[in-house]
């Protein structure tokens, strides 16, 4: 198969033969992708590994950032603001205290339900002795809301990997949970050399 028939696969196969919706994916011009599927031109190797690279793994992108979150409002109709459009995506969420520290943190393949969960769900830290009305839910101590729509994929769960790299480098108190990732490199012992 040459460059040009895996260009016009992966254009009818993924963007329903629309070069538009390929070029606003991809960042090319529709001038550019319409003179492969010609045949004028031949697309450079690296080119048909970007596409495929485009269409397999999704892009990040901010649905919100530490948008005000208010304790004494109802919870479901505030989030329902905050996420408007991306209630049911895939993605991140985050929980911020008062002073902009991370709480929690937690992945989502339904950014609405998962997120109105967690935040309803009892704190289970310790307080001080000392301190009196203790709050006893999530939503009362949140003060920030952060949600990042991270798509989706057939093969892989994107935003299991991206929880467990901000779990293990953040270590937010509400989590329960340190991420799990495998180590880049086998340790000295692990060695037959």
């Amino acid at each position: 198969m040459t460059r040009n028939n895996m260009i016009r696969y992966l254009i009818d196969e993924y963007y329903n033969g629309s070069v538009v919706d390929a070029a606003a994916d991809t960042g090319y011009t529709s001038s550019q992708i319409e003179q492969w599927l010609a045949g004028d031109v031949k697309p450079n190797r690296s080119t048909v590994e970007y596409f495929v690279h485009t269409l397999f793994t999704p892009q990040f992108r901010v649905v919100i950032e530490f948008a005000d979150f208010d304790p004494h409002k109802a919870v479901l109709t505030q989030l329902k603001e905050l996420l408007a459009g991306h209630e049911e995506r895939a993605g991140i969420y985050a929980f911020y205290d008062s002073m902009g520290s991370l709480l929690y943190i937690g992945k989502a393949t339904c950014l609405l339900t998962e997120a109105y969960e967690a935040i309803r769900r009892e704190v289970h830290i310790p307080f001080p002795a000392g301190i009196k009305n203790k709050p006893t839910r999530r939503s009362e101590i949140v003060r920030y809301i952060s949600a990042y729509d991270v798509g989706s994929s057939n093969w892989l769960d994107y935003p299991r990997h991206v929880e467990s790299l901000i779990l293990r480098i953040s270590k937010p108190p509400l989590n329960k949970n340190i991420g799990c990732l495998e180590r880049a490199y086998a340790d000295a012992e692990d060695s037959t050399a």
